[in-house]
């Protein structure tokens, strides 16, 4: 371990000395360089790209480069978490799973616990298919996010994912109103007003427990 951080400390050193030698190495990044890693987009759909992709698109996708680890049908568990599966008609349109209150869900999948389309997107975007991260289009990305709505039975058989329809879909997604900021760590509403907090007030002087807990 001494070697380790032995070594990790001279090349350190070795790092601040060249600096310190040659303050005009490197440059300040571009903007057109800045573009290719500024790919964040927020819940509120604002810096979608202008992009497109049908559910019919998105099957062709899917069946050739996704379905062999998550199934014909997006439930298979055998190598990764199911994508699809565990919600109801009833829980798109309320946007609260019904399995996820209470007992333990019988099945869990990802749409169950999606709480934006962006995140959705993004990650497909820049992990899947696995293996080849990064290497769908941006249309295809769309295409293959339109087809597991369609499978999540969010959106319908014609469905096209675009500038103009991210907001449908995202209106529907079936647990949109499961996530709350209604805890110590946000403003929200304390426990004692019907909140799941203590109304966003820190607890630094938090005391913990060591034995004889309570359960």
């Amino acid at each position: 371990m001494y070697r380790w951080c032995s070594l990790a400390t001279l090349l350190l050193g070795l790092v601040a000395g060249a600096w310190a030698d040659y303050p005009g190495v490197g440059r300040p990044a571009t903007q057109a360089e800045l573009a290719l890693w500024d790919s964040d987009i927020g819940p509120d759909l604002q810096r979608l790209p202008a992009a497109r992709g049908s559910v019919l698109e998105g099957q062709a996708i899917y069946a050739a480069q996704c379905a062999a680890c998550h199934g014909d049908d997006g439930r298979a568990t055998e190598i990764f978490y199911a994508l699809a599966g565990g919600v109801t008609a009833a829980d798109v349109a309320s946007g609260r799973v019904a399995g996820l209150q209470g007992a333990e869900p019988s099945e869990v999948s990802t749409f169950m616990l999606l709480p934006s389309l962006t995140t959705l997107l993004d990650y497909t975007a820049r992990a899947m298919p696995f293996g080849a991260g990064g290497s769908l289009s941006t249309d295809e990305v769309f295409a293959v996010t339109a087809y597991l709505l369609h499978l999540a039975g969010v959106v319908d058989g014609d469905f096209v994912l675009d500038r103009s329809s991210a907001e449908l879909a995202q209106q529907r997604l079936p647990n949109r109103n499961g996530f709350s900021t209604d805890h110590g760590l946000w403003p929200g509403a304390a426990a004692v007003d019907g909140g799941m907090g203590n109304g966003g007030i820190p607890e630094p002087d938090t005391v913990r427990c060591m034995a004889d807990c309570d359960p």
